[in-house]
């Protein structure tokens, strides 16, 4: 006779495909904002996807006043041509233009709009960067339920071209690292039909043991990914996180950098807790984090 109870037991049920089927762009107007909202049409007519337009006005703004208003007015005309031109190009669309805190409100509105990812300008210094976003997008990277890519003041929009070229997605790790901790990664290469470059940076002194034993990790981890069916290399490094992070994305030319966060604990789950900050700011490419939690 069968155990009663282990029949009762339940297999854990499979993690959903990760799908992008609605974009929130954060568009503050900065040069940053435009060239992720061109790579989210891009992506958006890859997957059919429908592009929410949100812009979020500083709370302490008193719209009473006429200039004030008039700026309102301007931002809301400005939401709604860009509206125009993606309806236009066959791309479903609508506008949220909201006040409060920049972070909470694109937290609120990812949950609303149960959005598949939220694209957003980070650390602008242009002329007409308004709201572009520093230590807020810090902040809302470590706590929102989405995937977020984040342009830096160097990266460059083409992301979907420069994937379909079919060069390696960079993802840094630390090491030991849960293969589990790699499956959203996973699910990226598959989504993009990438490959994955893991890439991990062993501070402190070299030691040949030291990285023997780091590479056979990453080699593991490699062949757990294969087996799931995404084609994987490893690389190793000794030195400082964010400068080999930065000169390998170079030396690849990869189109995409992968950043897994950790919500409690540091910004970048590899060291320290400005890595993922200071890849943003430095990146040609855009850098797309998910959290581990």
């Amino acid at each position: 006779m069968a155990n009663s109870s282990a029949s009762l037991q339940k297999s854990p049920e499979p993690r959903p495909q990760y799908a992008i089927r609605k974009i929130l762009v954060a568009h503050d107007g900065s040069s940053a904002a435009e060239n992720a909202l061109k790579d989210a049409i891009d992506i958006a007519r890859e997957f059919k996807a429908e592009i929410i337009l949100a812009r979020v006005e500083l709370p302490d703004e008193d719209f009473s006043s006429t200039a004030v208003a008039a700026r309102k007015s301007e931002d809301t005309d400005e939401l709604e041509h860009l509206q125009q031109e993606l309806t236009k190009q066959g791309i479903q669309s609508h506008v949220q233009l909201r006040t409060g805190l920049v972070g909470d409100t694109l937290f609120d509105l990812t949950h609303k709009e149960k959005s598949d990812i939220l694209m957003l300008g980070a650390y602008g210094h242009g002329r007409r960067d308004r709201q572009t976003l520093g230590s807020t997008a810090e902040h809302l990277l470590r706590s929102i339920p989405c995937p977020a890519l984040t342009y830096g003041p160097e990266a460059e929009p083409g992301l979907m071209a420069r994937l379909k070229e079919g060069r390696p997605i960079l993802l840094p790790i630390p090491v030991p690292c849960p293969l589990c901790d790699l499956d959203f990664a996973g699910q990226i290469a598959k989504l993009f039909n990438s490959p994955l470059e893991l890439l991990h940076v062993i501070q402190g002194p070299h030691v040949v043991r030291t990285r023997n034993k780091q590479e056979k990790a990453c080699r593991e981890l490699v062949r757990g990914l294969e087996k799931q069916g995404v084609k994987a290399c490893c690389t190793v490094f000794f030195g400082v996180p964010e400068v080999f992070i930065h000169a390998v994305a170079i030396e690849r030319d990869t189109p995409l950098i992968l950043m897994p966060l950790q919500r409690r604990d540091r910004l970048s789950s590899i060291t320290s807790d400005n890595v993922a900050a200071q890849i943003i700011r430095r990146s040609r490419v855009p850098v797309m984090s998910y959290r581990l939690d």
